[in-house]
């Protein structure tokens, strides 16, 4: 029998890494999918159940009734772009701080308002949004009054009208909501990622028969399936393997068989029964015994003078070997 060092640096098998991966595929979507539902839950506790960073929102339809222009020039001048401006200045900032109380400050009005002309250029949206839905309502109601007393002052105008105005609601979705779901997707993806790769580079568990070259050079006999195993790949791997094993017995005479690290490890393996038999054939349980145990129990079983003849694997996963070697 010939065994060599234990050595971790070979090469590693890339399919077989590609097939762990895609076996724990479940766990990945899982993880990746409750990874997003976290950030996202976080953010929004953060923007809507803590108090100092909620966000309350309303709205104002109002109808621009503009007086004859011939030239146009007016319609033109009225954008979105020019409202947000007059908003701002003194023309509708004075009269809207003169309806607010004495607290509202011009820079907190400006900061809440938002004045935007989509395709009509009549239809005005004007927009609040404060951390109070009391103080967002009344800033709107206060920037409709003078727009409405802008109607009747102004030249350019015949009538400035509220067709709509919304309450305040509390914002609980925007772009940054999907922004931390898809943060909190990838992040966990990537680590998910990492440990299961990691976890496999720290697995030195036996599941193929390259798994075996690494600890000895002893022909590989084949793999055997669990007991009760359906199928015609079940079937065609026990029948290789008991075909291996037969004509190994042809050469070195009556083997019997060990199973390291089985139901019975705690106990010392039978030495007298195993050099009383022409060969040794090495049951290795299936994903259970490491390179290094297999490599330590080589050697007892060389010092106690057991020929081992052969190997195999038990209790084999049918499903994974049948991707492994391609369709079997």
């Amino acid at each position: 029998m010939k065994t060599v060092m234990y050595d971790k640096t070979e090469g590693m098998d890339l399919k077989k890494l590609v097939l762990f991966l895609l076996r724990k595929l479940w766990l990945l979507i899982l993880l990746s999918a409750a990874g997003g539902a976290l950030f996202g839950g976080v953010y929004l506790f953060c923007h809507t159940v803590i108090a100092v960073n909620r966000e309350y929102q309303a709205f104002s339809k109002v109808y621009l009734d503009f007086a004859p222009d011939e030239t146009g020039e007016v319609y033109q001048a009225y954008n979105g772009y020019t409202w947000n401006d007059l908003i701002a200045t003194s023309r509708i900032m004075d009269e809207t701080l003169a309806s607010l109380p004495a607290d509202f400050t011009a820079e907190e009005v400006r900061a809440a308002v938002s004045a935007t002309i989509l395709s009509d250029l009549r239809l005005l949206t004007i927009t609040v949004t404060t951390g109070d839905p009391t103080r967002t309502e009344t800033i709107l109601r206060a920037v409709d009054q003078s727009l409405v007393k802008l109607g009747g002052s102004a030249k350019e105008f015949r009538e400035i009208e509220v067709i709509q105005e919304e309450p305040a609601k509390l914002l609980t979705m925007d772009d940054r909501l999907l922004q931390a779901v898809l943060l909190g997707v990838l992040s966990v993806c990537a680590a998910t990622l990492l440990g299961m790769a990691l976890l496999y580079v720290l697995d030195d568990g036996i599941y193929v028969a390259g798994d075996l070259k690494s600890v000895t050079t002893l022909p590989f006999v084949g793999y055997l399936p669990p007991e009760g195993t359906q199928g015609t790949v079940g079937a065609r791997l026990a029948e290789d393997t008991e075909r291996n094993r037969a004509y190994l017995e042809q050469k070195t005479g009556r083997l019997e068989c060990y199973t390291p690290g089985g139901k019975n490890a705690a106990q010392e393996p039978p030495f007298d029964r195993l050099r009383q038999a022409d060969g040794v054939l090495l049951e290795i349980p299936y994903g259970k015994l490491d390179r290094a145990a297999l490599s330590y129990e080589l050697e007892r079983l060389s010092l106690q003078d057991c020929r081992v003849a052969g190997v195999t694997i038990k209790d084999a996963d049918v499903r994974f070997l049948r991707w492994y070697y391609n369709h079997l």
